[in-house]
């Protein structure tokens, strides 16, 4: 396994792009993320309560590093299907979302694997002290109550006291925390940032960016590129730093999204391709609106099934298990 600090970038699909058989490391991603949301809920559910509580999150946060490490598209792909989804668990799932996402931008922006690890754990734990609050208002049609909103507006500062008092000391991990809600001055630019304001500044962003694509039981997700728009781009309509990082990070359409293609089928999107509009994909819907006998893999290159628009995850019938587009072999 290479280091921690040097994922392999999107390259360029074979011709054979979806049809290569996919090695037993790639294909026990899923279960692997499966059982790394469940180590993350128990802990998160009970901080502190077991001795080594601190060592337990660091150890989940290692290991989603180097799943994604592993295989950085596999683990958008299931984030991204599994947050067009209302869920039961929604902080532990939008934690773990924010976590993949997070470290790919902060690859993207050449930071520390030191840091990093101390931004996975902030991201992890950042809706500790509001967990079972963010839980319970997904399912929920009104406006937090006022007792609900004092709660909301406290939780990064509670989250990182109640992390102090279980132990936590980087104080890296604990001013994210703190800061992962409160924007810098208008006037101050990235560079200009302390180094750990800036990796707040990247957890806030793809936190806002994760929860606009997250389903609600009264709200449909956003497409990837809806959300791009809303949580990356500024006033000018052009992303500045950390925006410019989560889009060229997932791409404009990351693996998991749907799309409209030039010949008119229904796509999800499978992998990240070299350039950002280009992914790879695999047709779902033919473009007389029937489903496919199989999913068959498109070269968006090519101008006849280059992306067209956008599709909405409640257009289409999902989730799309991996292994039926090539992703995986097996779930």
């Amino acid at each position: 396994m290479n280091s921690l600090t040097s994922y392999p970038e999107p390259s360029e699909p074979s011709a054979a792009a979806g049809d290569d058989l996919v090695s037993p490391s790639q294909a026990a991603l899923p279960s692997d993320l499966t059982a790394i949301h469940h180590q993350l809920l128990t802990l998160l559910r009970a901080p502190g309560q077991e001795g080594a509580w601190v060592s337990l999150i660091d150890g989940v946060g290692r290991r989603i590093r180097a799943l994604v490490e592993r295989d950085a598209d596999m683990a958008l792909y299931l984030q991204v299907q599994s947050a067009q989804r209302v869920q039961d668990h929604y902080s532990s799932q939008h934690a773990l979302f924010c976590a993949v996402v997070v470290d790919l931008c902060l690859h993207h922006l050449n930071v520390g694997d030191a840091e990093r690890q101390s931004a996975a754990l902030a991201t992890l734990t950042m809706n500790l002290s509001m967990m079972e609050l963010q839980n319970e208002l997904i399912h929920r049609e009104r406006t937090p109550t006022l007792d609900q909103r004092r709660v909301i507006d406290g939780h990064a500062q509670a989250g990182a006291q109640l992390l102090r008092q279980v132990g936590v000391q980087d104080p890296v991990w604990l001013e994210i925390v703190e800061l992962h809600h409160t924007d810098p001055p208008p006037e101050t630019g990235f560079a200009a940032l302390s180094p750990t304001q800036r990796l707040a500044s990247v957890v806030r962003r793809v936190d806002v960016f994760t929860a606009k694509m997250s389903s609600r039981r009264f709200r449909a997700g956003m497409p990837a590129t809806l959300a791009a728009r809303a949580a990356c781009l500024g006033p000018d309509g052009r992303p500045d730093v950390v925006g410019s990082a989560v889009i060229k990070s997932l791409g404009m359409y990351p693996p998991g999204s749907y799309v409209k293609l030039a010949s008119g089928e229904v796509a999800v999107v499978t992998r990240r391709g070299v350039k950002a509009n280009e992914p790879v994909v695999a047709s779902l819907v033919g473009r007389d609106g029937r489903p496919l006998a199989a999913a068959t893999p498109r070269d968006t290159a090519d101008r006849s099934h280059a992306v067209a628009g956008i599709v909405r995850p409640a257009e289409v019938r999902g989730p799309v298990p991996p292994v039926r587009v090539g992703v995986s072999d097996r779930l």
